[in-house]
């Protein structure tokens, strides 16, 4: 049996862990990418409904008609478990034997993003983002 003696393979899982972590958090939806966002500005209400459906919330206030959309974002990281064993000693055998191991449990990061339009005699002149999963 090969001995991992610089914990190499430690090292490696936990590069491997880190680099599913950052490429889950990549992907960005549809309806918070600038350019989709931008595309909407000078649409009608009736355009934006097709596009987004209909909104969680709207609030209409001196003329201006606000629609929000939210989205809420849970990402899941499943955890890692390595266990290790061996025995110490100069050559991989000898006295001081022992387990080993990392355990890192699961967890879970919910985010909220609300993208909010503005509307103005039923064209859409603006849009903004609001929250922590923007």
């Amino acid at each position: 049996m090969e001995r991992d003696v610089n914990g190499s393979g430690k090292r490696r899982a936990w590069l491997v862990l880190g680099a599913v972590m950052l490429l889950g958090g990549c992907t960005v939806p549809a309806l918070q990418r600038p350019k989709v966002l931008d595309s909407m500005v000078g649409q009608s209400t009736v355009e934006l409904l097709r596009r987004f459906g209909v909104p969680a919330r709207t609030y209409d206030v001196q003329g201006h008609n606000f629609l929000s959309y939210i989205e809420t974002q849970t990402q899941v990281s499943p955890g890692y478990s390595s266990w290790d064993w061996g025995w110490g000693g100069g050559y991989g055998y000898g006295y001081g034997g022992g387990w080993g191991g990392i355990n890192i449990p699961p967890s879970y990061y919910s985010a909220t993003c609300q993208t909010t339009f503005e509307v103005v005699g039923d064209k859409v002149v603006g849009w903004k983002l609001y929250g922590g999963g923007c």
